[in-house]
Parts: C-alpha cells; structure tokens; sequence
C-alpha cells in the first residue's frame, strides 16, 4: 500500500496527535473524503464528529469511552485491538474508522453511514470496505513500526519517522 500519514493539526492537541491517511496519488486524506462525502447530507453529525475530535485532541486524550472495537476475530490475533469507531451518540448512524494507539494518538479511515436494518458491519458493502481498508492500513503501520521506519517520540505522544509508505520509492 503506498500512502503517507498526515497529521491533522487542526485536530490534534497536547493530549492526543490526530493523524489520517493520505492514499498515493490522492490530494485528500481519507477523513477529508470522509468529510466530503458526508457533511451536506449530515452535516449535524459531522460536527459532532470534528468537535469530539477536537476535544480528544486538546483536552481528553484518546479514552476508551469514545471508541468501539471494532475487527474480526482473525485481525485480532494478528495485530491486536487497534481498529476502533468513533462511538456515536444514540440515534447517530455516521461510523467513522480509525487505528487508536492508546489514549496519545489515533489515526483516521473513511467510514460511512450505518442503515438502522443492518446489524453489523460486516452486512454492508460500504462498511466492510471501509474496515477491511483501515485493516491493511493498520498492519503496514504496524509493520513500519515494527521495521524501525515509524517509531514513537522520546515522550511516547507523536509518530516520528518516515511518515510516507511508497513501495515504489
């Protein structure tokens, strides 16, 4: 996968770095197009979405109480329980898809909307889609972690490193 991870500095704080994922040949981060596609239809819930973003960020951090696990059982036991959703008040049907590297530093997907008759994820196209994509973005950050390209910050709060993944260059 060739991509780069942009901080969203806008969002991020000194309680929590929020980053997205910026996909090779693309001038919009996955969150931006998430925004795009979303904000005339929803516009109440994406402001909702923004300004918990913003308070993770500046004022909480990453705490478990704003996320959902999300995943399936054979991702789990390759990388963990790192792909969440932003939790949603009631009645709100906007998932939003992220990696969460405990409370100091998430990493924003796509995601799309949760129709009242679906159950799980895994029974919408567009929601699986976006999970799946959020999956395999999850285990080339992890494996640019685990190869030393990515590292954490002396602090243990920001990504440091080679924030572009091109399997090209």
């Amino acid at each position: 996968m060739n991509y780069e991870i942009v901080e969203l500095s806008h969002l991020s704080g000194n309680k929590a770095k929020i980053y997205s994922i910026l996909p090779k040949g693309r001038n919009e981060t996955l969150f931006d197009e998430f925004l795009k596609v979303y904000q005339a239809e929803y516009p109440n819930e994406i402001n909702e979405i923004v300004m918990k973003l913003k308070q993770i960020g500046c004022e909480t951090g990453a705490r478990d109480i704003y996320f959902k696990h999300e995943g399936d059982n054979e991702f789990k036991r390759k990388n963990g329980e790192y792909v969440y959703r932003l939790y949603e008040k009631n009645g709100n049907r906007l998932r939003l898809y992220c990696i969460k590297f405990s409370s100091v530093a998430i990493i924003i997907g796509g995601g799309g909307y949760k129709d009242k008759s679906i159950r799980k994820w895994q029974d919408d196209e567009k929601l699986a889609k976006e999970v799946k994509q959020i999956m395999n973005y999850c285990e080339c950050i992890f494996k640019q972690l685990s190869d030393g390209d990515l590292y954490w910050s002396i602090d243990h709060k920001e990504l440091e490193g080679n924030f572009k993944n091109y399997e090209d260059e």
